[in-house]
């Protein structure tokens, strides 16, 4: 029985973990992994994980930003310090500046980010990671040489290094100095995004500041509104001759399922605050990832849309249809009950 709970756990660790990279940038999904490894309740900062459909509609089809570039409120640096973690940001101008940061870090108490270029990663497939001269983050857990490590990289030569975790591509594993430089010194890591970020594991995981965060959802859940606009703009999209937004209809299903990627992964942290409020079985926590899991589906339809070149219309109206539904039902019940709960934790 242990077991079958223990692997039911890990399975919606992983669940969550998914989703929390379709909403997150590259660097928050690092931060609240090593956050969550410690114990801590991350997902407390994800009272503002709800994103209206209008600013994710504005920022993907109006502005057409790409959607990692979309400047979510949630998981900010300077929020850490609510759920009782410090952290540091250490300017550095080179590699050996880098580097000597690195060996100072004391890694059972500490984690370290930092930004490098895509390009000169030397675990990723070329042309399937991102664009070559944009900039990444990762996760240093550790320094390292190949002599004491499994060697997962068939390149590697020997001697010193990193021990290296990225989120995408999933990887875990050695990365060699001389490789590591060429991700840090790149012309392509700016000036202001040469910085070690340092996270601070804290002494208790019990030392949120629940008083203030409620304060703060509830500022938040004061503003929030939405409308149709974006899922009427989708069912008409998919039965129009010809592509809008976009030239070619591969780019529109494409940015379709990069809409309901990060609709879903809003939902999904969404949910996880509330769980902290309730609990995983709560009607509301369900409904939220029912939201979440909807969105997904969708994501996935529009993804094999982007391969063949065709939608079902019909089939995209009724499940964007029993989506907006779900969503206005959240709106009117949930929501609303969820800021009740929170003003009695003040």
């Amino acid at each position: 029985m242990a077991e079958q709970e223990q692997a039911q756990a890990q399975m919606l660790l992983k669940e969550r973990q998914r989703y929390e990279e379709g909403f997150l940038d590259c660097r928050n999904v690092q931060v609240s992994i090593a956050l969550q490894k410690w114990g801590v309740p991350v997902e407390l900062l994800y009272y503002n994980a709800w994103e209206s459909t209008s600013s994710i509609y504005e920022h993907l089809y109006v502005n057409k930003k790409l959607p990692w570039l979309y400047e979510s409120p949630c998981l900010v640096p300077s929020e850490l310090g609510l759920i009782g973690v410090g952290y540091d940001e250490v300017q550095y101008a080179t590699y050996e500046d880098a580097a000597a940061i690195l060996q100072d870090v004391d890694y059972s108490e500490q984690v370290a980010f930092l930004w490098i270029v895509c390009g000169e990663s030397p675990y990723a497939k070329p042309g399937f990671y991102g664009h070559p001269k944009s900039v990444h983050s990762v996760w240093v857990q550790g320094l390292s040489s190949t002599t004491s490590l499994d060697i997962e990289l068939g390149d590697c030569t020997g001697g010193a290094g990193y021990w290296v975790r990225d989120t995408y591509p999933d990887f875990e594993g050695f990365v060699s100095e001389t490789d590591f430089r060429r991700m840090v010194d790149s012309p392509y890591v700016h000036l202001e995004d040469r910085q070690v970020f340092l996270v601070r594991r804290p002494e208790r995981n019990d030392s949120a500041d629940k008083e203030q965060i409620m304060e703060r959802f509830l500022e938040r859940q004061r503003g929030l509104h939405d409308d149709a606009t974006f899922y009427d703009m989708i069912c008409r999209t998919v039965n129009l001759p010809e592509p809008e937004f976009f030239p070619e209809w591969k780019e529109l299903y494409d940015c379709h399922s990069h809409a309901f990627k990060f609709l879903a992964g809003s939902r999904y942290a969404y949910s996880c605050f509330a769980e902290s409020l309730v609990s995983s079985d709560h009607p509301w926590v369900r409904l939220l990832r029912d939201i979440a899991r909807r969105a997904d589906k969708l994501k996935n339809v529009f993804l094999m849309a982007a391969q063949s070149g065709r939608v079902d219309g019909r089939v995209v109206h009724r499940m964007c249809t029993e989506l907006h539904r779900l969503e206005q039902e959240w709106f009117v019940s949930g929501h609303v009950e969820l800021g009740r709960e929170a003003q009695l934790r003040r």
